[in-house]
C-alpha cells in the first residue's frame, strides 16, 4: 500500500472538493455525527439499506434512533417504491436516509435525492467503499447527499481515518472533533512505521496438497450465531467525537489516487477474467465503470456452506456480511451468505493474485468435495 505514496502528489494535489471536512477515527463515528446533525434521536427514524455492515447501523442505535431497512435490487440499488412505502408506514418521523455506493460502484441517486428533498429527509451518502478524501472525489458520488461519509484508511494504509464531508460548512454547526492524546499519536506513528518496514515475501506450497485434506474432511462451518439487538461490539462509545491521528492525515495527503486506481482496477479485472467462465458463481459487476476505483471484488457463489468454509481454511482473505439485521429484502437475505468480498488492494503482489485466483477456481469448481484435478 505504501508504494502509492508520493511527496510530489502531496505538493501538486492541493485542490479538494468544494465544501468542508471533519476528521474522525473511523467512518462509523463520522456517520454518528451525520445522523445526529440530521436530527435522528429516540423520537425519529433512519432509513438504511437492508444489505449492510453493522457499523452502518450501530451509530443510529447509539443515538436511540429507530432503524427501518429498505430493500435493494440485485445490483444493490435502492428500491424507491418500497422506500416510499416504508416512509408512509413509519410510526416516527423519518429524519435521514443512508444510501451506499457498495464496492465503490457509483449508484444513481438523483431520483432518491429528489424524493428526500420533497419530504425534508436528509440524504447521507455512504462512500466508505470509495476513495473519497480531500485529494480525490470519485465520479458520480457526493453530488446529492447533504453529508458524505468515507473511510480513507480502507484504501490508504494508515492506522485510522474516517471523514465527514458537506458541501456547506454551515451544516456542521459547531462540530469540532477533539484531538487524540499524545500517547494515541505515538501509537499511530509506531503502527505506521511497523507496517512500512514489513515486507511480505510469502511462499505458497502446492495448492492441491493444501486443499485435498480440507475437502476430504467433514465440513464444520460453525454454528449460526446472529448478534443480539442493539449496538454491536464493533462500536466503541468512547471513540465518539475523536479525530483521526495526525499520522493518518499525513499518509492521506501523500496518497496518489492515480496509482491506487491503476493497481486496484488491474486486480479487479484480473478477478473478472479468472472467474467469468466459472460455473457455480456469478460476477455481481463484471465490468468496472470508467474512472471507478473498486474496494472489493463481489462474487456470488452457489454453495456458500462448503465453499466459504474451504476458502477460509486455505487462509484466503475473504469477507462477507453475515451479521446483517434481519429484513424481508430477498437480495440481502441471499447476499448475506452467498456474496463474497474478494480483495483487490494495491498491495497485492502478482504471486498473491496467482495463488488466490487459482484457489477460488479450484474450490468453486468442486461442487461435491471431489479431489481437485
Amino acid at each position: 500500500g505504501h508504494a502509492c505514496l508520493s511527496m510530489r502528489v502531496a505538493r501538486e494535489r492541493q485542490t479538494s472538493p468544494a465544501g468542508a471536512f471533519r476528521d474522525f477515527g473511523r467512518a462509523r463515528y463520522a456517520l454518528r455525527e451525520a445522523y445526529r446533525l440530521a436530527g435522528l434521536d429516540s423520537r425519529s427514524t433512519l432509513l438504511a439499506p437492508a444489505y449492510h455492515c453493522r457499523t452502518m447501523i450501530d451509530p443510529a442505535l447509539a443515538l436511540d434512533g429507530e432503524v427501518l431497512l429498505y430493500p435493494l435490487s440485485e445490483g444493490l440499488a435502492p428500491a424507491l417504491p418500497a422506500i416510499d412505502q416504508l416512509y408512509r408506514q413509519s410510526a416516527k418521523p423519518v429524519k435521514a436516509l443512508l444510501a451506499t455506493h457498495f464496492f465503490g460502484i457509483p449508484q444513481a441517486l438523483g431520483d432518491l435525492a429528489r424524493w428526500c428533498a420533497e419530504r425534508d429527509i436528509v440524504l447521507i451518502e455512504d462512500c466508505s467503499h470509495a476513495l473519497f478524501y480531500r485529494n480525490h472525489r470519485p465520479q458520480g458520488m457526493s453530488h446529492y447527499g447533504r453529508f458524505v461519509v468515507s473511510s480513507p484508511y480502507k484504501f490508504i494504509t494508515s492506522p485510522d481515518g474516517g471523514l465527514l464531508y458537506s458541501k456547506d460548512e454551515a451544516a456542521f454547526g459547531a462540530l469540532r472533533p477533539h484531538a487524540r492524546s499524545p500517547l494515541d499519536e505515538l501509537r499511530a506513528v509506531t503502527w505506521t512505521l511497523t507496517s512500512i518496514r514489513q515486507r511480505r515475501h510469502p511462499t505458497y506450497p502446492p495448492l492441491d496438497a493444501e486443499l485435498t485434506p480440507i475437502i476430504r474432511t467433514e465440513c464444520h462451518p460453525g454454528h449460526e450465531v446472529r448478534q443480539q439487538a442493539g449496538v454491536s461490539g464493533e462500536y466503541r462509545p468512547e471513540e465518539e467525537g475523536r479525530a483521526s491521528s495526525r499520522c493518518s492525515r499525513l499518509m492521506h495527503r501523500l496518497a496518489d489516487p492515480d496509482c491506487i486506481a491503476r493497481h486496484r482496477r488491474e486486480r479487479y479485472q484480473q478477478w473478472s477474467a479468472a472467474l467469468n467462465d466459472l460455473p457455480g458463481c456469478r460476477l455481481l459487476y463484471p465490468l468496472l465503470p470508467e474512472d471507478c476505483i473498486p474496494y472489493m471484488f463481489p462474487l456470488l457463489i452457489d454453495r456458500p456452506q462448503s465453499h466459504f468454509y474451504w476458502l477460509k481454511r486455505l487462509g484466503m482473505p475473504i469477507w462477507r456480511w453475515d451479521s446483517l439485521v434481519v429484513s424481508s429484502c430477498p437480495t440481502a437475505t441471499r447476499y448475506r451468505l452467498h456474496l463474497l468480498h474478494l480483495p483487490c488492494h494495491q498491495s497485492i503482489t502478482d504471486a498473491d493474485m496467482v495463488w488466490m485466483t487459482e484457489a477460488v477456481r479450484k474450490v468453486i469448481s468442486n461442487p461435491n468435495g471431489a479431489v481437485p484435478k
